[in-house]
């Protein structure tokens, strides 16, 4: 649809060591790990939300679960994103503020 090429690569499973575990274990034991990786996951939202295609780019279809677990969570922590709601009407309301965590998207 974009026109970006896209490039697929495999690899033997035997040759993948899965480490998700033990991850999620040493972020959630260190603080400063733990803090870091939450800040990251927060950006990851905020920069994903003000994309500029929404169409690709729905913040609201992530599996917010799936995106945690990249940065190292079990379960998606939660984070006050205040992500401005804008619906598309004639009369032009403003925004909303809102929340983006597992309980609003439904994920």
């Amino acid at each position: 649809k974009a026109g970006v090429p896209v490039a697929e690569y495999s690899f033997p499973p035997n040759k993948i060591a899965n480490i998700q575990s033990q991850l999620e274990r040493v972020i959630e034991k260190n603080y400063h790990l733990h803090r870091s990786s939450r800040d990251a996951y927060r950006s990851y939202m905020h920069a994903y939300a003000a994309h500029s295609h929404k169409d690709c780019f729905d913040v609201h279809k992530l599996d917010l679960a799936q995106v945690a677990k990249s940065f190292g969570f079990a379960a998606p922590p939660k984070v006050e994103l205040n992500l401005k709601h804008t619906p598309r009407n004639k009369k032009g309301t403003k925004g909303v503020k809102g929340k983006i965590g597992a309980e609003t998207t439904g994920h």
